[in-house]
């Protein structure tokens, strides 16, 4: 039996059987053919030239371009991708690039954003789905430039080098998702990181699982910044946010001696504040408590705050505490618990402590047994009360 070769570019012979240019499938309009495009891979793109003489060249004017390793082994897929670049037509626009691989190149990674930096594109999706770490270098911050990106999200396990005269430029850019990203800071004797003041434009920004290497101080400034999350960061620096425009902060799994500095946070009206609860860090338990307490302090603008089981823990343990100290938050309305608290946890004493800023106010307790989380992919139970 003999082996077919895999039918890619210059394998593509419509001659065979010549179909009627009057069929329904040519006589698709332009916008139908990019439609269906955007649901497909690039290379099942890159075969539908053989449906019809006049989608020969379609794909190399389709402006989302979709690039996944599962249907090649690693050694074919940077060939087709490079080839795939190449032979694009070089004028047309792409508004979005969507790229996920179980084993990135760097080289080939480089040519990528290179390209979409280059080609006007409007959102960049790279993502590395596998757990095994590659940890191969990485590149610095000045291969982003575009005045046309606004949306990038980078799910990648390599580093972005940092110093103080190369940084990215995108002005324009609204929303920023990094996810297991490393930072590396260039020299070493500079220890404070800024990489968001130039974005005129953010509202989203998003960072989950990243190391901070030789940082003692982490900026967030932007002035139109709206939603901020920040999840299990990897850091042993402190962050200083100003956003006078941040409504929506998520702190989520993060480290029980996180350390914020925040001014300008008069528009925060939704916090989600999620810490980790240990047991064998007892004797710092106070400590960390008051550090809690402040970073409450900061957020005093919140109207609808959600805590975890391990936030009520921490300030369970110390009653006297909560007692001592005043809730910063007059202008809530509403608390929600996102399990029942167990039984350690006096719930009176936590009510007490929110309602300690206007103590006449009235609170309703309501209780929803099963509701399904996306973010823990579980059934749980919540605890809303509201304060009236």
């Amino acid at each position: 039996m003999v082996k077919r070769k895999p039918m890619i570019f210059d394998d593509i012979n419509i001659d065979k059987e010549p179909m009627d240019d009057n069929d329904r499938i040519t006589r698709l309009p332009n916008d139908v053919i990019h439609y269906m495009y955007s649901f497909m891979d690039s290379r099942c793109i890159v075969q539908s030239s053989a449906l019809s003489r006049r989608w020969i060249h379609k794909w190399r004017s389709h402006p989302y371009l979709n690039f996944e390793t599962l249907p090649f082994t690693n050694k074919k897929f940077p060939k087709f991708m490079h080839r795939f670049l190449t032979n694009r037509k070089n004028d047309a626009e792409i508004v979005a690039i969507d790229f996920r691989s179980t084993s990135i190149r760097l080289s080939l990674l480089k040519e990528v954003i290179s390209y979409a930096m280059s080609h006007s594109t409007q959102k960049i999706n790279i993502e590395y789905p596998s757990l095994i770490p590659t940890r191969r270098g990485g590149f610095d911050l000045s291969l982003f430039k575009s005045h046309f990106l606004q949306d990038l999200c980078l799910n990648i396990d390599f580093e972005l080098f940092k110093t103080p005269n190369l940084t990215w430029d995108l002005p324009v850019l609204t929303t920023l998702h990094l996810e297991r990203v490393s930072f590396l800071l260039y020299p070493t004797d500079n220890k404070s990181l800024d990489l968001f003041s130039t974005f005129s434009n953010l509202k989203n920004l998003v960072l989950v699982d990243c190391q901070l290497w030789r940082v003692n101080t982490f900026y967030i400034t932007s002035s139109k910044l709206e939603n901020l999350r920040l999840n299990i960061l990897h850091h042993s620096c402190q962050f200083v946010i100003s956003a006078p425009k941040l409504s929506s902060f998520t702190y989520h799994r993060m480290d029980h001696s996180f350390l914020l500095l925040t001014s300008d946070l008069n528009s925060l009206e939704t916090v989600v504040f999620r810490t980790i609860y240990d047991n064998r860090l007892m004797g710092e338990q106070q400590k960390n408590v008051e550090l809690m307490i402040n970073i409450f302090h900061q957020m005093c603008n919140t109207k609808f705050l959600t805590l975890n089981t391990a936030t009520l823990k921490f300030l369970s343990r110390f009653p006297e505490l909560l007692k001592s100290k005043i809730s910063p938050f007059v202008r809530l309305q509403t608390l929600t618990l996102n399990e029942m608290p167990p039984s350690s946890v006096d719930l009176a004493d936590i009510i007490s402590y929110f309602r300690s800023c206007v103590p006449d106010r009235l609170f309703f307790v309501e209780y929803y047994p099963e509701l399904w989380s996306i973010l823990d992919m579980k059934s749980i139970e919540k605890i809303i009360i509201r304060f009236d």
